[in-house]
């Protein structure tokens, strides 16, 4: 059966929890005064009961999270915030990169409106449109609105490094929602200016069907630890910096526009419109961590994300996965961040035997199919990648001819006959 998913904040009211009809639990992710502390379960054992009292909901919360909310108190009490706040947060542009789903955009549109932070551009990269949808919806919003014409998620995403007027650049995708708070988590994360890039949580809107349940307990989910850290580049090991889909997530991350100066763009070969289907967000955190520099992970900084809904729609975002990580790999060892004998041994002993092959043998309760699915997208991960290298670098021949000066038209002036 389906599983609930909801939101409380302690600090408030708790109301009882209704229309449970078809749900045999409940799943709240659990805040004290804005900060998101981890998940709480309420079984509903009764497939009639349709609604649990808030005084059980309470008393499931504190049980299950009385340390965290104990030492959120205490934190709390002993570094209160800043009543001046708003006058120290940055600037930042924000990026919702989109080709197509103008009906996806609607909602990130509302929950980008309604971000609760004084101090942001909006910009809506509309990236190889095949019509004028998305167009005509962002010219009814306070937004800017930014059309690029080569196809691929990360020629959208460099278009934004240049179009961005601030020095912080925040990205969502088109089909999160984010936190009203998600821009002052990215600030937070912003505070030691050692910092480059900051990502955080991203959790689930819903869990109705098997496949959404499947691929957040049985897959793991997208990125979710509920404590923040720094982590320092230059003290990671090989194997840890290859890890670097631990550290960010492209649907919810920001960077201080200079690291790009420093590290360079997106590669326009991977990720969503080209061959490799992804990898380009994890490919640009290894890289800066691969630099030397620092990134931060702050939870108070999360978005919203419906998962696949249908087994085939997650069977394919799985081969897709097992495709953008081998494309990784390989980009990895083409830039030389890592050794090629580094990146082979942990290709062999970390990803394909420790993880793909781990799991296709004993795979418990999630589906041995979807693993196939997987393993089969990192088989095809090299012929992807070098057909993604190919369409990147006629793009970038086309730009080159198109930003060539050209000649003056020749005048032709009639004469004697």
């Amino acid at each position: 059966m389906a599983i609930k998913v909801l939101e409380i904040e302690f600090t408030e009211e708790i109301n009882p929890i209704r229309g449970l009809e078809k749900y045999e639990r409940v799943r709240l992710l659990v805040r004290y005064r804005g900060r998101p502390l981890g998940w709480a379960y309420v079984n509903n054992n009764n497939p009639w009961q349709q609604t649990i009292s808030a005084d059980r909901v309470r008393e499931t919360i504190v049980e299950q999270m009385g340390k965290q909310l104990i030492r959120s108190s205490l934190e709390d009490q002993l570094a209160p915030e800043s009543a001046d706040e708003d006058r120290e947060l940055p600037p930042i542009s924000v990026v919702i990169c989109t080709r197509d789903r103008t009906d996806s955009l609607k909602g990130t549109m509302e929950a980008i409106l309604a971000l609760d932070y004084p101090k942001c551009e909006i910009i809506v990269i509309d990236n190889a449109p095949s019509n004028s949808s998305t167009a005509e919806l962002v010219a009814r919003l306070p937004v800017r609105y930014v059309r690029e014409e080569r196809q691929g998620l990360n020629w959208a995403r460099n278009r934004a490094i240049a179009e961005a007027s601030h020095e912080i650049i925040a990205f969502t995708d088109d089909d999160m929602r984010p936190d009203p708070g998600w821009l002052r988590g990215i600030a937070a994360g912003f505070a030691d200016p050692e910092i480059m890039a900051v990502s955080g949580l991203v959790v689930p809107a819903e869990l109705e069907t098997e496949a959404q349940i499947q691929f957040e307990f049985g897959y793991g989910g997208m990125l979710q630890y509920f404590h923040r850290f720094k982590v320092d580049g230059s003290q990671l090991s090989a194997q840890e910096l290859l890890w670097a889909k631990s550290y960010g997530v492209g649907a919810n991350m920001a960077f201080r526009v200079k690291v790009f100066e420093a590290v360079g763009n997106f590669d326009p070969a991977l990720d969503v419109g080209t061959a490799t289907r992804g990898a380009g967000d994890m490919e640009m955190f290894h890289r800066i961590l691969a630099k030397g520099y620092a990134t931060f992970y702050e939870p108070r900084a999360f978005v919203w994300n419906v998962h696949r809904r249908s087994a085939d729609a997650l069977s394919r975002q799985l081969r897709d996965n097992g495709q953008a990580f081998g494309a990784y790999l390989l980009t990895c060892a083409r830039n030389g961040t890592v050794s090629s004998g580094e990146i082979w041994q942990f290709a062999v002993s970390q990803w394909l035997k420790g993880s793909l092959l781990r799991r296709l043998i004993r795979p418990g309760w999630f589906p041995r199919k979807l693993v196939v699915s997987e393993l089969l997208g990192a088989l095809q991960s090299p012929f992807a990648y070098r057909e993604a290298q190919l369409q990147a670098q006629r793009l970038v021949a086309m730009a080159d001819v198109e930003e060539q000066p050209q000649p003056e038209p020749l005048t032709v002036t009639g004469g004697a006959g």
